[in-house]
């Protein structure tokens, strides 16, 4: 599967969120920032620490005009039960077909037990800005490097 280009268009994708909202990439064109995070599946330790990095920094993401859409292999019942029992605020969206995950390339490693952790930044326009594909289950970003990622973003488009 081909990786998502840097500063081409984002492929677009629509998925029901856990809830069952309908949930389109372009339906933030020209309102926000998105942070695209693919995970591996809410039992991973690797996984679950990424989650609570993200929520810990929720407000900043915020500020930053950068919504966070989480896509993940497990089914809607869950994302709902993870979702509620460590509150957490951004969108979940469950991709059991793996749709999304092949648009965007994201690496499935048998000798490693399923996907790798991938984020993708994709600007107000719907470009792809920034891409980091994980090599192993904790090979993830810290949000420092996504938001001096986003703050340049910002920047640019001010």
């Amino acid at each position: 599967m081909p990786k998502v280009e840097i500063n081409t268009p984002a492929p677009d994708f629509t998925l029901d969120d856990f809830t069952g909202r309908s949930v389109s990439l372009a339906g933030y064109r020209s309102t926000s920032n998105v942070l695209l995070v693919f995970n591996r599946g809410f039992f991973w330790p690797f996984c679950q620490k990424h989650m609570a990095q993200l929520r810990h920094d929720f407000a900043k993401f915020e500020a930053e005009k950068t919504v966070i859409l989480v896509v993940g292999p497990e089914n809607s019942d869950a994302f709902a039960k993870y979702w509620e029992e460590h509150d957490l605020p951004f969108i979940g969206l469950p991709d059991p077909k793996h749709s999304v995950l092949k648009l965007f390339g994201q690496e499935v490693k048998l000798f490693k037990l399923g996907r790798m952790p991938a984020q993708v930044i994709i600007d107000k326009e719907g470009i792809a800005r920034y891409s980091h594909y994980g090599h192993s289950m904790s090979d993830i970003p810290k949000n420092k490097e996504l938001f001096d990622i986003i703050s340049e973003i910002n920047k640019e488009k001010a």
